[in-house]
């Protein structure tokens, strides 16, 4: 037996913008989602194909340092300890200790967003070349950045008082900027 299957829009639809729709069989309960289950074996995105039955267990993969909760915590605890630190600073003032600190985990706390990132879009099981040369890369860039700052921090004037310039900077910037609106009329 065949039926046409409308929406409640294509029935309100007015007559001169009527598209028919397609007749589809319509089979006993849940045996086409069913049979269409077993037959796939790949999925359109690139996603791996399945495997056994609905019926089997899981296999959980072994348990991982890095893959878990103590992943989980360890990202958390950088984040949490870049507060502190922050409050430090503007506190203290620039001190070379706190310097080191924010010139070590802020790169890693970088890091593990970015590799989030890239784990999240562009996993390895649907395009694992382009998951290592990102990976890598990332890798290659925190290392850039770590001697980075470690170079501003020893040669420089530090990470702290760089940032105290930089908002002096620019609140001389907007302060010497607001009669300039006003002579343009703004």
């Amino acid at each position: 037996m065949y039926f046409r299957l409308m929406t409640f829009s294509q029935l309100i639809r007015p007559a001169y913008s009527f598209r028919l729709t397609p007749v589809v069989k319509v089979a006993s309960f849940h045996i086409g989602r069913a049979s269409a289950f077993r037959a796939s074996k790949t999925i359109e995105n690139g996603a791996e194909y399945i495997k056994g039955t609905v019926n089997e267990a899981v296999v959980l993969p072994p348990k991982d340092k890095v893959a878990g909760s103590y992943h989980w915590d360890f990202e958390r605890l950088l984040s949490l300890s870049l507060i502190p630190l922050t409050i430090a600073s503007v506190v203290n003032g620039a001190h070379p200790i706190t310097d080191l600190c924010l010139g070590i985990i802020l790169p890693f706390h970088c890091h593990l967003g970015f590799d989030a990132m890239i784990t999240d879009y562009y996993p390895s099981r649907r395009s694992p070349a382009l998951n290592k040369v990102l990976t890598w890369s990332l890798r290659g860039a925190t290392l850039i950045a770590l001697y980075g700052c470690y170079e501003f921090n020893t040669n420089d004037v530090g990470m702290t008082e760089l940032v105290k310039k930089e908002l002096l900077l620019v609140s001389s910037i907007f302060t010497n900027a607001i009669p300039l609106f006003n002579l343009i009329g703004l």
